[in-house]
């Protein structure tokens, strides 16, 4: 059994574990093109819709974790954009409030850990 590595609810609400991509242009239909059934490589669709995350600073930075991207607000907003829907939410990072909107209010990330 494997999970999925994205879902998409009510055609308008993308979630997923990490973030979004590095290079302009992914649509919802390469994240389903994305094979699961293998180890997750160090770059790519895959890598970045598990270890990507947003920060408030426009554009794309280098992760700090090494893999994926930081994403700013403006690559938030045109993901949606392009690909009609309205959120991206996730998880991936402790956030004491329990949740946190990017700038922008396009990702969501929610920490649901109990402590």
């Amino acid at each position: 059994c494997y999970l999925p590595i994205a879902f998409l609810i009510n055609k308008k609400v993308l979630v997923m574990h990490g973030g979004l991509f590095s290079n302009d242009g992914v649509t919802l239909e390469d994240i389903r093109k994305v094979n699961r059934f293998r180890e997750p490589p160090d770059s790519g669709v895959m890598c970045e819709c598990l270890w990507s995350d947003p920060s408030d600073i426009p554009g794309r930075q280098p992760s700090k974790r090494g893999v994926g991207c930081m994403f700013g607000p403006d690559v938030s907003e045109k993901f949606c954009t392009e690909n009609s829907i309205d959120y991206v939410v996730r998880s991936h990072e402790v956030k004491t409030e329990g949740y946190e909107f990017q700038k922008g209010g396009k990702v969501i990330t929610i920490f649901s850990a109990p402590n």
